[in-house]
């Protein structure tokens, strides 16, 4: 199964599995709150949005007054996102476009954006070497001086190797240390090979642009996979988003959450 149909087979999921879950909904959060300073740093930017998914920041980041093209390779996510911006009226909307990893460059010839903006993981599904091509068609994307906001799978996610140690299932528990392809089952029958690259790894392959910041995302909220146990356990997860809150805040702890925040600057003149 190639990717537009992986992710056609989750699109009329994907909301309830995770972007109005718990926790979804609690990391979606965190991540706007690292990405808010840049969005508030000038007024009516022109932002391209990758790997949509459904439109969720696409709509966040309309709504604050800014000009945003968001695409997916799924044209099943791209119909979701269209479907929410229908419903919605009085209130700058984002404009949907079907478009892969691969077809950047000749869907948008000659143009560059504020800044570009990749949530949840949709870089780690592409493998080392097509990432070295693809940083080169999103630093031509970016005006000197834009900017790349990615989130990315954290290396070493200490959910992760502390939940599958417990379980007596050490290969998972460090699963995401290898520097290999790893299929990760997204539904029954539905596999996707997925790459966890380490911060300074990925900032090689982003090279020249440069690496300005660094954050956790979910280093105490659990991964998406813990929500059947969260919704079971609602105090412990509100404790949980208030010690994301307030001690989530170190970038010396990135790599160890679930997922990493990472902004980077195009230098080029």
């Amino acid at each position: 199964m190639n990717k537009t149909a992986t992710f056609n087979v989750l699109a009329g999921t994907y909301d309830t599995a995770f972007t109005e879950s718990l926790i979804g909904h609690a990391q979606r959060t965190v991540s706007h709150k690292w990405l808010q300073p840049l969005l508030t740093s000038e007024p009516g930017m022109q932002l391209l949005e990758i790997n949509c998914g459904t439109g969720a920041d696409a709509c966040w980041m309309a709504g604050q007054g800014h000009s945003v093209i968001a695409t997916d390779g799924s044209p099943a996510m791209i119909d979701k996102a269209q479907q929410k911006t229908a419903l919605t009226n009085g209130v700058q909307q984002p404009a949907f476009q079907t478009c892969s990893f691969e077809e950047l460059h000749t869907t948008f010839p000659n143009r560059q954006f504020d800044a570009i903006v990749s949530n949840f993981a949709g870089l780690n599904c592409v493998s080392p070497a097509e990432m070295k091509n693809l940083s080169t068609q999103l630093q031509s994307l970016l005006r000197p001086g834009g900017y790349l906001a990615v989130v990315l799978f954290g290396k070493y996610c200490f959910w992760d190797s502390l939940y599958h140690l417990l379980k007596g299932q050490p290969r998972q528990a460090f699963r995401r240390f290898t520097n290999k392809e790893v299929l990760v089952q997204l539904s029954p029958g539905v596999q996707q090979p997925v790459y966890y690259y380490s911060v300074k790894a990925f900032e090689r392959l982003l090279y020249p642009m440069q690496l300005i910041e660094k954050k956790p995302v979910g280093l105490f909220i659990p991964p998406s996979w813990l929500e059947g146990y969260m919704q079971q356990h609602p105090r412990l997860f509100h404790w949980l988003v208030q010690r994301e809150e307030t001690l989530g805040n170190s970038s010396l702890l990135t790599s160890l959450a679930d997922h990493v925040f990472l902004l980077f600057k195009n230098e080029s003149k």
